[in-house]
Parts: structure tokens; C-alpha cells; sequence
């Protein structure tokens, strides 16, 4: 089925799920939790956030397919004074409307760095290119790749990491599309698991 250009988005669909990491902050806020149902709690209001973020109009569009073997690469800089404990019932202080900041740990240094934060991002068919920006002891760097590892199915696998917060997560998606008539359904299904090394448990999300 040849489908009318104007329904396609300027990106492709390796770029779209970097929208999973749109909040970094949040993401990184996972491994402040105390408790694995404090983990858990982070880890769906982060999650949650992603779908929030990926729509900018509304009309859904469908982003490029890649090819097999393209990859992208992005990073973040997120300030150490962000991320925060969520702010919880029974007051404790966290980042809601009224309370205190809690400032989380200093990430270890490393690189010789620049003033401020930086990040950026890029990517390319084949191996694209990598991320990069200023460095900084007062920022936390996050760093995402994503390759297209499949063509049939079209399967996408995306790794993000923190080294400072010690966490990871690991995901693979595939899309499925549906005619329905008049209009295209599209299910995106696969696994991803967060790890954060400081904890035993693993936190296991299924799209």
C-alpha cells in the first residue's frame, strides 16, 4: 500500500524513541527510590511521561523506517540539582509544589569537562554519529543509542545508561501495523529492563 508523504514526520523511528528519554531527569530520579515499590512508582510516572512528550500535534504521523543497521546516538546533561525524590504522602520532602528540594549525590567526576552543561545528539544510517557537548561534575550525562537490528520483523533495539547513577536500561520494540478500513492501527511491542546496580531488583516493563 503506498501510503500519501504527508502523513510521514521528518525523523526516523530510531530518533522517535528517543522521546522515551525526554524527561531524564524523572529517569534518573528511578534510583533514588529506597524501596522496590519506590523504584516501581518512579519507574511508571517516567515511563508515562515518554507517550506525553512523543505527540506534538493532533495527528499522529509515522516516522521513516530505517534501515537495517542504522543506529542513532543522543545524550543528555541533566543538572544534579533536578533530580529529586518524588514527593510522597506523609510528608516527604521531594519535588512537588511546596516542598523542599533534596538535592541528590554529586556524580563522580570525570573528563576534563567545560562550564555548564551540555548535551547534543545526531545519528546516521550505518553507524551515525554520537553525541557530545560540555562536560561538568555538577550535571549527570546520559547517554542513548539506538540500531535498527531486524528488518522482518522490523525489530529496533535502544540502550540508555547512566554511569554515574549506576543504572541502565535495555529495551527491544517492534511495531505491528493493522488496516482497519479507513484508518492504520499500530501496536508497538517488546521488553525493556532497567538495572540499577546498587539494588537487586530489576523493575521489567513489557510494551
Amino acid at each position: 500500500v503506498v501510503l500519501p508523504t504527508f502523513i510521514l514526520e521528518k525523523r526516523s523511528l530510531l530518533e522517535m524513541y528517543a522521546n522515551f528519554m525526554a524527561h531524564p531527569d524523572m529517569f534518573l530520579s528511578i534510583t533514588s527510590g529506597v524501596t522496590a515499590e519506590e523504584r516501581m512508582l518512579r519507574l511508571v510516572e517516567y515511563y508515562l511521561t515518554a507517550f506525553h512528550e512523543g505527540r506534538k500535534g493532533a495527528v499522529a504521523k509515522k516516522p521513516y523506517n530505517p534501515i537495517l543497521g542504522e543506529s542513532f546516538h543522543c545524550s543528555w546533561a541533566v543538572p544534579c540539582d533536578r533530580v529529586r525524590p518524588l514527593l510522597r504522602k506523609g510528608g516527604v520532602p521531594g519535588s512537588g509544589p511546596g516542598s523542599a528540594p533534596v538535592p541528590a549525590p554529586s556524580p563522580a567526576q570525570h573528563g576534563t569537562g567545560h562550564d555548564g552543561c551540555g548535551g547534543g545528539g545526531g545519528g546516521g544510517g550505518g553507524g551515525g554519529g554520537g553525541g557530545g557537548g560540555g562536560r561538568n561534575s555538577d550535571c549527570y550525562h546520559v547517554r542513548f543509542v539506538a540500531e535498527q537490528v531486524s528488518h522482518h520483523p522490523p525489530v529496533s533495539g535502544f540502550y540508555c545508561e547512566c554511569k554515574e547513577r549506576k543504572m541502565c536500561v535495555n529495551t527491544h520494540v517492534w511495531t505491528k501495523s493493522k488496516f482497519m478500513g479507513m484508518s492504520v492501527g499500530v501496536s508497538m511491542v517488546g521488553e525493556g529492563e532497567l538495572h540499577g546496580y546498587t539494588h537487586v531488583t530489576v523493575p521489567h516493563v513489557t510494551h
